[in-house]
């Protein structure tokens, strides 16, 4: 019997030594504390001080101790859950696992049935749950777009009413204020069977979004206080450009992110010891030629990459991006800008990576992208997964049976082990030239095109409960009855 013997049980890349992820652990105090940020907020000022927060009109700093006690009081590993109870779709939050999802928000859309770029409407939040209840890669669900023929207030709301019914898998909401926020929470609640039921087993994240460069919204902080309250596991993530909202390096870049999200962390924490927080950062660089937020730079993975180290290093789960691109169409660039993203989130273990389907920098939603992208991940995964070593993955009884000459494809060890020691692609062609000729010469578009078709027509998402249903209609009705209120 062997002892203290070492396993890697995963691939893993690690950029950063212990060194340079204190150095900039260090970095992150000393902007909290001796710069800070203003916090538009009256109330989230109130409690930050309270705390023990310095707060001078808007501007708020945050010593040291209380920052590391916050860090305490997160948990590190925690669970999201389907909402119909499949363990298969739950969310295991922890040390070494990467999740993938679309990304909230981009204005447009690109049409499955035509390709054409257009608006984002109501029923595009149907499709995109769907597909992403069908895709074995795709962990958590996001709109992939701000639907258009509702009132602006509402779209939110809708988004979720329309995702919710569609997809058993949990989902990252986002909203514009309170309203939404509880309307949102209030349709996740009557899934969970009430709110002790939600708080053991929540199944959704609410997304905040601070500003950069250091500035913390009324709208983020009014979010993050509602998310808090109640108990919601809750993301708190800025979105800034290096050379542009924040420091041009990639380490400027990462401080003042993490200040930025950890500012969210303490105010959560000070509501509500122990609320799941996601460590948030956007973190990609402004193409000075085309004026950009790039989501395609190789910075972006550099820059997520030491993100989601000094999370790690701090205790933290991280909110990482990938799989997107700044190609307007589904075609090769697309392909390598979102399929490398992919790769470096799984190798860093970037908790929850969104935004898989933006392209156009972000401007288009395409679930014809995260279709693609789903194929990246499932081969990322295979790779990360590592190398198994024991003795029976060592083979050396089954290489004595077969012998110099021999083959392997009667062997029972093949039989046990093929079917999960490789990865077999759902989209990537394997056929030889005359196959593939005769099964129509297809390319990577045409297959994505076809398979995102298939699942539409006959996936069929878990239902929702009768009580659940009649709760959607009822929160929409009274939200509609809301806006007409204030007009």
């Amino acid at each position: 019997m062997r002892t203290n013997y070492r396993i890697n049980s995963g691939v893993r890349f690690e950029m950063l030594s212990q060194d340079q992820l204190q150095e900039l652990f260090d970095g992150v105090l000393h902007v909290l504390e001796n710069i800070g940020l203003e916090v538009h907020h009256d109330e989230g000022r109130d409690i930050l001080k309270n705390a023990g927060a310095w707060v001078d009109g808007k501007r708020v700093r945050i010593p040291q101790y209380l920052v590391k006690r916050s860090l305490e009081m997160a948990p590190r590993s925690f669970t999201i859950y389907a909402r119909d109870g499949n363990p298969k779709h739950d969310i295991h939050i922890g040390p070494g696992r990467a999740h993938f999802g679309p990304g909230p928000t981009p204005p447009n859309f690109i049409d499955v049935e035509t390709q054409e770029r257009r608006p984002y409407v109501k029923d595009d939040a149907r499709i995109v749950a769907t597909v992403v209840d069908a895709l074995p890669n795709i962990d958590f669900c996001e709109s992939l777009g701000t639907i258009s023929d509702v009132h602006p207030d509402l779209a939110a709301s809708y988004e979720f009413a329309e995702m919710f019914p569609n997809t058993s898998k949990p989902i990252v909401a986002w909203s514009y204020g309170w309203d939404d926020s509880e309307d949102i929470h209030k349709i996740a609640v009557a899934e969970a069977g009430g709110q002790d039921a939600f708080e053991r087993r929540p199944n959704y994240v609410h997304y905040c979004e601070p500003l950069s460069p250091l500035v913390s919204t009324f709208e983020a902080v009014d979010k993050l206080i509602f998310a808090a309250r109640h108990r919601v596991p809750l993301i708190f993530t800025p979105c800034p450009l290096a050379g542009g909202t924040a420091p041009v390096t990639a380490a400027g870049i990462i401080i003042q992110a993490a200040a930025e999200s950890w500012m969210g962390l303490v105010l959560a924490q000070a509501i509500q010891p122990g609320v799941p927080f996601f460590m948030g950062g956007v973190l990609s660089v402004m193409d000075m030629n085309a004026m950009i937020l790039s989501y395609g730079a190789p910075e972006l993975a550099l820059m997520m990459a030491g993100a989601t180290e000094l999370a790690h290093f701090a205790g933290l789960p991280l909110w990482q991006t990938g799989g997107c691109t700044d190609s307007k169409v589904l075609d090769e660039q697309a392909s390598l800008e979102g399929s490398i993203s992919c790769f470096f989130s799984a190798l860093t273990g970037g908790d929850l990576c969104h935004d898989v389907g933006y392209t156009e920098s972000g401007i288009t939603g395409s679930i014809l992208q995260t279709v693609m992208m789903d194929e990246a991940i499932g081969y990322s995964r295979r790779i990360t997964r590592g190398i198994e070593v024991n003795e029976d993955t060592l083979a050396t009884d089954t290489i004595h049976n077969v012998g110099p000459n021999g083959h392997y494809l009667y062997e029972e060890h093949t039989h046990r082990y093929f079917k999960t020691e490789f990865w077999y692609p759902n989209l990537c062609d394997r056929h030889n030239f005359e196959e593939w000729e005769a099964a129509g010469k297809t390319k990577m578009r045409d297959r994505v095109i076809e398979r995102t078709r298939d699942i539409l027509s006959s996936h069929k998402p878990s239902a929702i409960k009768p009580a659940t249903k009649k709760a959607i209609k009822e929160i929409l009705e009274a939200a509609e009855a809301r806006v007409k209120d204030k007009q």
